[in-house]
């Protein structure tokens, strides 16, 4: 459930662009199959980069927060998910 949970946007992706592939294929055969293709495969790309998690910006600090929760104080923690 966790995989298709991270990778729900290159399925849901994958699975639109085989409709598409069909709708494509059925209308007009292959010779203008090429490039509204290539479109959508582009656009689906620069979509997951632009949206993709990348690397935690709070990482260096771990070691902070570690010494504040063995401090002995109270200590209030979030966790968030990238996804």
């Amino acid at each position: 459930m966790q995989l298709l949970n991270q990778y729900s946007f290159p399925f849901l992706a994958g699975v639109i662009l085989l409709i598409l592939a069909g709708i494509l294929l059925r209308r007009g055969g292959i010779d203008g199959l090429l490039v509204p293709l290539a479109a959508i495969i582009m656009g689906f790309l620069f979509a997951f980069w632009l949206f993709s998690p990348g690397a935690s910006a709070e990482t260096p600090d771990a070691a902070k927060v570690e010494e504040v929760i063995g401090a002995g104080k109270a200590v209030l923690l979030e966790f968030q998910s990238p996804y």
